[in-house]
């Protein structure tokens, strides 16, 4: 286990179905698996009743949404439910709901899908203001003198409670809009033998309309897959693409082959891809005609470039490399300065922090001279937040006033101020930029119940940034959590929270970024002392850490904690007043 994800334990009530499943659609109904696809939170095998003769109409609808909820997933039987004329695409999409009615009216029947939402085609949960309550109206006809349903949407309605055992989070890769790294994004596949193919459909179809300002998919416009994807004993992984492929120029090969192996390196088994087209494989940039899907790790957006911890102890900046503890290089690694965050872009050699009264960000190199006079005022406040560097080197900060953030970005020796819309001029507790540039996460302050928000961050070719734009709300569901104090991303996908109730008890809670379930895991133990900090990275070799104070003793600097495989918060160094994983 990588680090255990608290989301998941207060949204198991939410499943996900992905519409670009491939289900199947006809043949015998079997009793008994071919291959046994367990895992984690699957259930038992389920073989729907089909319809029962006599039923009436109410009676067939409800048969029909119990018959979606067939395991392993089929649509065979849910299929006897229609009449002989009727037609149903249900990879149009899938709607996931937690309650359930049913009533019939004079001409119809209608289906009341409560805390509903909604998975689109390729698998990819759709941005929304939360859950609603979704009515399908259903007309059926008689046939033999037996009901049948004459107009099914096009699409899956699946209850809540099938999620872990019937559909599988993965993470689809797409390249950002400068070319220079790739962009994760969720979807959710259901469990079987039909993973690469898939997760292929999903990068054929793109990132989707809430990253499309951030992401492009590396595939030609109109590039098909040509039946499914096959893997054999040795694990090389063949997708079969459609005759446009032949057209694709060394640059687009490649950058095809980085998305398909960063994205299929995920399913078990498969270790090396080929591209065929009309079963011939085609020569790859380097003139081979297959290739390892570990390769590309360049563009990989959660490798870290250090392991290390850069943090605030005593008047100075240190670096904590696995439990050595020394200053850092520059000026900032000497004593004498009033700090209460930091921040290192450890490519350019750059540290940021805040003084201790939050009105100044200073920036100093992290080697050469010590002394104070190479420090510079990069931002001026009134209560700043821990800063920020991106992977394209711009500095970010948001300023708490008291008419609330402002948002601010530093390049080039100038500072910016961004406006955000969802964000500029709200109560604000902390922020961060996603490892890949692309993604902009604040938490709001104050409240019982945690509101992360999200947004892309525009860039131009070169990666400075443009705008951000579509901000969305993420509500951490939970009883009396308490206030948002800080947020870090801990995996491609999802961000830590870390909250404290009024009762001073501290919890870390893993997030998608989506607003969807995700992987599902143990809650963390609960935090002990006063929160001050969080770090998370991406990175798997990166352990979620805290900065904690003594409750009795406010004023003294604390302790850092890391979490355990197990869940357990133990110690792993004293005297920190902050703490950051180096960007």
């Amino acid at each position: 286990m990588r680090r255990p994800s608290g989301l998941v334990g207060l949204l198991a009530a939410v499943l996900l179905a992905a519409g670009c499943s491939t289900l199947p659609t006809s043949g015998e109904v079997h009793s008994r698996p071919d291959v046994d696809a367990g895992g984690p939170g699957q259930a038992p095998y389920f073989v729907p009743p089909g319809p029962t003769k006599g039923d009436d109409r109410a009676g067939v609808v409800r048969g029909f949404l119990l018959a979606m909820q067939a395991n392993p997933p089929s649509i065979v039987v849910a299929r006897q439910f229609l009449s002989e004329r009727a037609h149903w695409q249900p990879d149009q999409g899938t709607v996931i709901y937690n309650t359930s009615t049913v009533e019939p009216t004079a001409d119809s029947v209608v289906a009341r899908l409560g805390d509903a939402h909604r998975l689109g085609p390729s698998g990819v949960w759709e941005p929304g203001d939360g859950a609603t309550t979704t009515s399908v109206e259903f007309r059926l006809t008689q046939e033999d003198g037996e009901w049948r349903i004459d107009n099914p949407p096009d699409e899956l309605a699946v209850p809540a409670t099938y999620f872990p055992s019937l559909f599988v989070p993965f993470t689809l890769y797409f390249f950002d809009r400068t070319g220079t790294v790739l962009v994760p994004r969720r979807v959710y596949v259901p469990r079987g033998e039909q993973t690469a193919t898939n997760l292929v459909r999903g990068l054929l179809a793109g990132p989707g309309s809430a990253l499309d300002d951030v992401a492009v998919s590396a595939f030609p416009p109109r590039t098909t897959l040509d039946l499914a994807v096959t893997v054999d004993d040795s694990g090389l992984a063949e997708v079969p693409l459609g005759p446009r492929s032949l057209r694709m120029t060394r640059v687009e090969m490649t950058r095809v082959i980085a998305e398909l192996s960063r994205t299929l390196r995920q399913v078990p088994g498969i270790n090396r891809l080929r591209l065929t087209v009309d079963g011939s494989p085609l020569t790859l940039p380097d003139g081979q005609t297959d290739t390892s899907v570990n390769s590309g790790s360049e563009l990989d957006p959660v490798i870290a470039n250090s392991h290390d911890v850069v943090g605030i102890v005593g008047r100075r900046v240190v670096l904590d490399d696995d439990g050595t503890i020394g200053p850092i290089g520059g000026p900032f690694g000497t004593q004498g300065f009033s700090l209460r965050s930091v921040a290192l872009d450890i490519e350019r050699h750059r540290v940021a922090a805040v003084a201790g009264n939050g009105r100044r960000l200073y920036l100093a190199a992290d080697q050469g001279s010590t002394s104070a006079t190479k420090v510079r005022t990069a931002v001026t406040g009134t209560n700043l937040l821990r800063p920020v560097f991106d992977r394209f080197g711009r500095l970010w900060t948001i300023d708490r006033t008291p008419s609330g953030a402002v948002v601010h970005v530093y390049s080039g020796g100038r500072d910016r101020v961004l406006p955000v819309t969802g964000v500029s001029g709200r109560g604000i507790s902390a922020f961060t930029v996603t490892r890949d540039g692309a993604r902009f996460v604040a938490t709001l302050a104050g409240g019982t119940a945690p509101t992360v928000l999200v947004g892309n961050v525009v860039r131009s070719a070169g990666g400075s940034v443009q705008r951000v734009s579509g901000i969305s709300a993420v509500t951490v569901p939970g009883v009396d959590l308490g206030p948002a104090l800080d947020v870090a991303q801990d995996s491609a996908t999802t961000v830590a929270v870390l909250v404290q109730s009024a009762s001073r008890s501290g919890r870390v809670i893993s997030v998608e970024l989506d607003g969807s379930p995700g992987v599902p895991g143990s809650d963390p133990d609960v935090v002990p002392g006063l929160m001050v900090g969080l770090l998370g990275s991406p990175d798997p070799n990166d352990p979620l850490r805290v900065v904690t104070k003594d409750p009795g003793q406010p004023d003294r600097p604390g302790k850092l904690l890391e979490l355990t495989d197990a869940g357990q918060w133990v110690p792993s160094a004293s005297n920190f007043l902050a703490a950051a994983y180096p960007q």
